[in-house]
């Protein structure tokens, strides 16, 4: 239970800052190849609104549910954490299924060309996250 309690979920923070490291994907817009590091997408990607990027907002917003999963894995509400998990995994996995993401304020989108390392750390660590949390639950119930 030790195991559930503490390092599953210190596993998936540690694996969530090594994400944030590393970069995220890369897009190409009229010949041009961009890079996305973790850390830039996780500074700007909640302000991303303002420049019409909503579902840009919507996929960030995965740090948002992951954070609440890791408060409720805390204290215990597990049943709470699956909710919260179960959201930002499916949340973060939607990205995969993106073509394109805004580019600039104008509204012109580049094409997502692949998703990087810190993309996939960001994921793995939300599915850890999600096994823990019903793990916790079976193991309390029964």
């Amino acid at each position: 239970m030790k195991f559930l309690n503490k390092t599953l979920p210190i596993l998936s923070i540690l694996i969530y800052i090594i994400s944030v490291s590393q970069i995220a994907f890369k897009t190409g817009y009229m010949g041009e190849i961009r890079i996305y590091y973790s850390y830039e997408v996780l500074l700007v990607g909640g302000i991303s609104f303002l420049g019409g990027g909503i579902p840009e907002t919507f996929v960030w917003s995965t740090n948002f549910w992951y954070l609440l999963s890791l408060f409720f894995t805390k204290n215990k509400k597990y049943k709470e954490a699956i909710i919260f998990s179960i959201i930002a995994t499916l949340i973060s996995m939607s990205f995969m299924l993106w073509k394109e993401v805004l580019w600039s304020e104008s509204g012109s989108t580049a094409s997502i060309l692949s998703l990087e390392i810190g993309y996939f750390l960001w994921v793995i660590s939300m599915i850890i996250l999600l096994v823990n949390s019903i793990l916790l639950s079976y193991k309390k119930d029964s």
